[in-house]
């Protein structure tokens, strides 16, 4: 049988070529997600300043304590570590030196913005650095410059160097100069108990290296370390896991790789599986007449099947093996563009190993052995006669599985939605609305001939008005409904699939830019290009006579724990108490200026209130003025607060305000991003303005922005996010595209006998042209049709989740652009394959194979 498939595949090249095609790509996508996810798990960072300690201690990520519920979630902020763990591992067998760490970031050098991180003289042996000009810092004031950093800046032991410290300038002596030759970070090396001042985070520090003693086994020696301080709130990391103690942004990518690497994984195996599962299954209806024909001389219904899936796994392993290096290359592609977009750290190592490999041949085999058993499986049940007559015009496609099938994926879109419209709020409701589309396209396509009948009817005055070529069109399309789906299920995937996904981002990105403008009641923001200003500037603004109010802005995430019982945790196991977190998001405020500057008011309580321990929670919460809440911030450490305020934030958007000064240590930087201020009345924008920038002339980069302004950087600033679903709607929509150029052509070069009779009885090549330009046409409307069908049912559940609004909100050209790519495509995949089966004889067209 295999003999007989590969000879098979001899004679049906076009087929062939498609099939591998669609099974080609579909390997490529999965495989390329699949590295991305591979990526996000492993988290390999390659240590750099940290390169010499085969070890490193930091702080464990994962939620602390016992407990339950699905906002469990790593910590948002870096955890830090106790600095008395340092003496307990240099006390662990085979440790030559414990060495403490800290990182804080200098957010200018001599006036201008910097990207540079300061650290304590000790922590250069870590890397190590070595002295080649002048000496070690000897005490306060005191700097060591790494050479680059000194060659740019242009300075020499003995310069004076201004150096701002989470935006708050200091004047420091340059003590020597330093190179390393495992970094090329902007370093700054103060002496340690210089760097712990500035540091200001007291008691802890952010890791520990850990030099081994000589023939100590690094393996080994982690080990040891972790039962030391497994059960302290840390982690042992070693290899390419080191770097995530030095990138504290490595630990945001991974929280943020892992979960997109996850959807553009599933969305993306799910398009495979239907692009290669409507293509195979649209090639073996093709070939209805030759397997009954196979059928009438004496074969069995298995051996049509095993031929089938013999001729299918072939060409997928061929496919399999071509889509190897692409895969890899595409993949590579896609994390280059999200490390260009800051959505993850270019220190991550792009890792795509044997597993996705093995999945995406896994999907794609899969798929088309799936495909070519359910397709083949009709025409080898029915006798030989009937499948004869049944070959000629495909009328019939009800079958119980696909029915039920049907009924499952209609159902599933179905419950999406209801859960989308009622549980869901906010931006988060685009979870379920994105596998909600595909879900929609599924099962439309499952009875998309039955649809196309109907649809077909009421295009019907198409015929009336295109002549007798448009009226053979549109008996065509009334007839051989099955073969119309076929062509029309691709657009429909295509036209579906990118009005959704570009939709959902378009609605939140104007969602968002919305809520902000509508809560913003300042009339200026005050920042820095280097991304921070000093938080003493808040006051010095306030005191202004043209200000009515300035306040701190600093944005972070927490949980509010609600204390349970006894009983099992996350990680089932048997414990006396447990915590069941619900995640927020916190805005950092001043209490004197955060009722002029935010437009929220207090339903209860008083914004004049929020100093020390307090907190004001949306009226939702269920909290009243006066409780206490336990707050786990996003470095996992806790506080019991004081509600002092209620407020109702937009539906979707709640969150909770605290002071800036509480929550600033909390950070993984402690860097105040702005200051927002309010101009007291009769201050034109103008002269508030010039006020600012003068009594902030002296903060390294400060600018001063206007609402407008201030509204367009916040647009701005969620570019990542718009980043990332751009992308995965580009490579999904791409791969429908893909399937819906191969599919057509397929389609319709398979027509070229039909063709070939019609100029037998005298029809010409105009007439045959205008026919199938008026098919195309019809196919183009009945694939739009129901792709916007698909749309809909993912686009108006979220509207009602995200703002109360079901439409949509974006471009009003992005989806008469789809329609019209769609159209463009169609007709041109329709008729170049026309014009090219009506330039052969007729007669020798009628006979070809």
């Amino acid at each position: 049988m295999l003999r007989l498939a590969l000879k098979s595949l001899r004679y049906r090249k076009g087929g062939f070529l498609a099939t591998l095609i669609a099974l080609f790509v579909g390997g490529v996508v999965v495989q390329s997600c699949g590295g991305l996810l591979e990526t996000g798990i492993r988290a390999n960072v390659k240590a750099e300043r940290l390169a010499a300690a085969p070890v490193v201690v930091s702080g464990s990520q994962d939620y602390p304590g016992h407990a339950v519920g699905t906002a469990t979630d790593p910590m948002t902020e870096r955890v830090l570590i106790d600095a008395d763990l340092v003496d307990a591992v240099a006390k662990v067998p085979g440790v030559a030196k414990a060495v403490p760490d800290v990182s804080f970031p200098v957010t200018s050098l001599a006036g201008r913005p910097a990207e540079a991180f300061g650290h304590g003289w000790s922590s250069a042996a870590l890397s190590p650095y070595r002295l080649v000009a002048g000496a070690k810092p000897a005490g306060p004031g005191d700097v060591v410059v790494d050479s680059s950093t000194a060659e740019k800046l242009d300075v020499r032991p003995g310069s004076k160097l201004q150096a701002s410290v989470r935006g708050i300038p200091q004047d420091f002596r340059v003590s020597g100069v330093a190179e390393s030759r495992t970094t090329s970070q902007s370093a700054l090396l103060f002496s340690d108990a210089e760097a712990t001042r500035l540091y200001d985070r007291p008691g802890k520090i952010d890791d520990i290296g850990v030099l081994a003693a000589s023939g100590t086994d690094p393996v080994k020696l982690a080990d040891a370390v972790d039962e030391v301080v497994g059960d302290r709130g840390a982690r042992v990391l070693r290899g390419d896991k080191r770097g995530l103690a030095e990138f504290p942004d490595a630990i945001s990518g991974q929280q943020n790789l892992i979960p997109l690497a996850g959807a553009f994984g599933g969305l993306a195996t799910m398009v495979a599986v239907f692009v290669v599962g409507s293509t195979v299954g649209m090639l073996v209806q093709q070939r209805r007449r030759e397997m009954a024909l196979q059928r009438t001389i004496g074969v069995t219904p298995g051996q049509l099947r095993r031929m089938v899936m013999a001729e299918t796994a072939v060409i997928a392993l061929i496919a399999a093996g071509l889509s190897l290096a692409p895969g890899a290359a595409f993949g590579q592609v896609m994390y280059d563009i999200l490390v260009d977009k800051d959505l993850i750290p270019g220190e991550m190592i792009f890792s795509q190993g044997f597993l996705p490999q093995l999945v995406g041949l896994g999907v794609t085999l899969v798929a088309g052995l799936a495909a070519a058993f359910i397709a083949s499986r009709r025409v080898s049940k029915v006798r030989p006669t009937e499948a004869m007559a049944e070959a000629t015009l495909q009328t019939r496609w009800i079958s119980p599985i696909r029915m039920i099938l049907a009924f499952l994926f209609l159902g599933g879109a179905t419950a999406l939605a209801i859960v989308t419209a009622s549980v869901m709020t906010g931006p988060i409701a685009a979870s379920t609305s994105a596998p909600a589309a595909m879900l929609w396209a599924v099962g439309i396509a499952l009875v998309s001939p039955g649809l196309c009948r109907w649809l077909a009817a009421l295009l019907q005055p198409v015929g009336w008005f295109t002549g007798l070529s448009g009226r053979m069109a549109m008996l065509n399309a009334s007839v051989r409904k099955v073969r119309l789906a076929s062509a029309v299920v691709p657009i429909m995937l295509a036209t579906g699939l990118a009005t959704a996904l570009i939709y959902l981002q378009t609605s939140q990105d104007d969602a968002s830019s919305r809520m902000f403008a509508e809560g913003l009641k300042a009339d200026a923001v005050v920042t820095s290009q280097s991304g921070a200003v000093p938080p003493s500037l808040v006051d010095q603004l306030a005191d202004l006579p043209e200000v009515a109010g300035a306040s701190a802005s600093v944005s972070s995430a927490a949980r509010l724990e609600k204390k349970l019982g006894p009983g099992e945790d996350d990680n089932d196991k048997m414990v006396k108490s447990r915590v069941e977190p619900e995640r927020i998001d916190l805005q950092g405020v001043t209490a004197s200026g955060a009722g002029q500057t935010i437009a929220h008011k207090a339903v209860e309580g008083d914004f004049g209130n929020l100093t020390g321990d307090s907190i004001v929670l949306p009226t939702k919460s269920g909290k009243k003025v006066g409780d206490r809440v336990h707050v786990r911030w996003g470095d996992g450490e806790a506080s019991t607060m004081k509600v002092v305020g209620l407020f109702d934030p937009p539906r979707g958007f709640e969150y909770a305000m605290v002071p800036a000064a509480e929550l600033l240590p909390h950070t993984t930087t402690g860097e105040l991003p702005q200051v927002l201020v309010k101009g007291k009345p009769g201050v034109s924008d103008e002269d508030l303005t010039a006020a600012l920038q003068k009594a902030a002339g002296d903060v390294p980069g400060v600018f001063v922005a206007d609402r407008s302004e201030a509204s367009a950087a916040h647009a701005q600033s969620d570019e990542t996010g718009r980043v990332a679903s751009f992308l995965l709607a580009a490579v999904v929509v791409g791969y429908a595209v893909i399937a819906l150029i191969n599919s057509l052509i397929v389609a319709t070069a398979e027509r070229r006998n039909e063709f070939a009779l019609q100029r037998l009885i005298g029809t010409t090549r105009g007439q045959v042209m205008w026919m199938m330009s008026v098919e195309a046409l019809v196919t183009a409307l009945v694939g739009i049709i129901l792709g916007t069908a698909v749309a809909a049912g993912a686009l108006l559940p979220f509207g009602k989740a995200l703002d109360g609004s079901v439409w949509p909100s974006g471009p009003g050209w992005i989806y008469p652009t789809i329609v019209a790519t769609a159209v463009a495509l169609t007709f041109t995949t329709i008729l170049l394959p026309t014009l090219v089966a009506l330039r052969a004889r007729p007669v020798e067209a009628a006979v070809a194979p």
